[in-house]
């Protein structure tokens, strides 16, 4: 939830969530306190309050339904366009035994009917195990993002209700869904907006592809971070599977946009999970009908760890769409000067040089 969504709650619906959110003694601060602190911890910039003892935390059953906070506005449309924006999946978990906890995170089928929901914890990834009941009963796929309630069980971290799939809340969702292969794709026409007029002065569309290309790394992380908070678009994605330690600081900067990053050392096994998570995800936003910007820093790490022909790689930079009556996947992907990857060139509609602070159509 964005400031201006909290901002619409009452203090009990806020101190409520900051409860499970783990801000310190929710009852004696104001609500522009309680905002920040939520804001804060959920982006990862400070740590959730863990009591020692249960003391003085009120029961469970307090007389409030956490759902209805969720589903206090009605869900907004393409033909509505909701002001709806997403938590940077930066955030850090933490647990009292046995008790519930609220969290976002992104689904992955496993073979075996059930499902792991993925939750971002500063350089990795902790994951919840989703019973099969759950999945057959919502229609879950991989690449959803769910909000869900979830408990230590057993030695087992589990997720125990769904309050939320794809920021749709639970009561309004309709498990037939849309199907990305099924949605036509039309010429881009409506221009992809930036609060920056030098951004704008590209034209660039919604439903196209976009290749930046710098010879410095560091700087063009910065540009395309300045392109993603920039852009006026439903939701904004930012991939990055070579993160160092001296560069982590850089993601800082992100607003709004769901991160799935992860460290240069990082199991490559686990990485390519992530990318197939991050790349259904996608294609679930078009499917709702919204708008999408996916940023991919950058392609030259992407085709280190795929195998010759590249299917990982290509799978993402081919997933630009312009649906014939709403909804969109834009693509910014920095680009290395590598043979390895010109097979993937010919997708590209524009192409920028990054020199210094300047970019350059090419």
């Amino acid at each position: 939830m964005t400031e201006d969504q909290l901002n619409e709650l009452s203090i009990f619906a806020l101190r409520e969530l900051a409860r499970r959110t783990g801000v310190y003694a929710p009852t004696s601060k104001k609500k522009s306190e309680l905002i920040k602190d939520i804001i804060d911890i959920s982006e990862g910039r400070k740590a959730p309050y863990i009591a020692k003892t249960k003391q003085g935390r009120p029961p469970k059953d307090i007389g409030y339904s956490f759902a209805d906070i969720l589903i206090s506005k009605p869900y907004s449309t393409m033909s509505q366009p909701s002001n709806i924006m997403t938590f940077n999946q930066n955030k850090k978990t933490f647990y009292y035994d046995d008790d519930l906890k609220t969290i976002f995170g992104f689904v992955e089928l496993l073979t075996n009917g059930s499902a792991l929901l993925w939750v971002r914890k500063q350089d990795d990834y902790i994951q919840y195990f989703i019973p099969e009941s759950m999945i057959g009963e919502y229609n879950i796929k991989t690449g959803d993002k769910l909000l869900v309630e979830v408990s230590l069980a057993e030695n087992q971290l589990i997720v125990k209700n769904i309050f939320n799939i794809n920021d749709i809340p639970i009561m309004k969702y309709d498990k037939k869904r849309k199907d990305y292969y099924d949605i036509e794709h039309v010429e881009p026409q409506k221009p992809l907006e930036f609060e920056k007029d030098n951004f704008n002065s590209f034209k660039i569309k919604l439903g196209e592809s976009v290749y930046l290309y710098g010879s410095d790394n560091k700087n063009n992380t910065k540009i395309i971070i300045d392109l993603l908070n920039s852009c006026k678009i439903d939701k904004k994605m930012y991939i990055n599977i070579s993160i160092a330690e001296k560069n982590k600081y850089l993601l800082n900067d992100l607003k709004n946009c769901e991160m799935f990053v992860t460290n240069i050392t990082s199991e490559t096994d686990k990485v390519k999970r992530l990318l197939n998570i991050a790349s259904e995800r996608a294609k679930h936003i078009i499917e709702n009908g919204e708008n999408v910007l996916i940023a991919i820093d950058d392609v030259l790490s992407l085709s280190g760890i795929d195998s010759i022909d590249l299917p990982i790689t290509k799978n993402l930079l081919s997933l630009t769409k312009c649906g014939i009556d709403s909804g969109s996947i834009s693509l910014f992907a920095v680009m290395p000067a590598d043979k390895n990857v010109n097979a993937i060139e010919k997708l590209a509609d524009k192409r920028i040089k990054i020199e210094n602070d300047k970019l350059i159509l090419m």
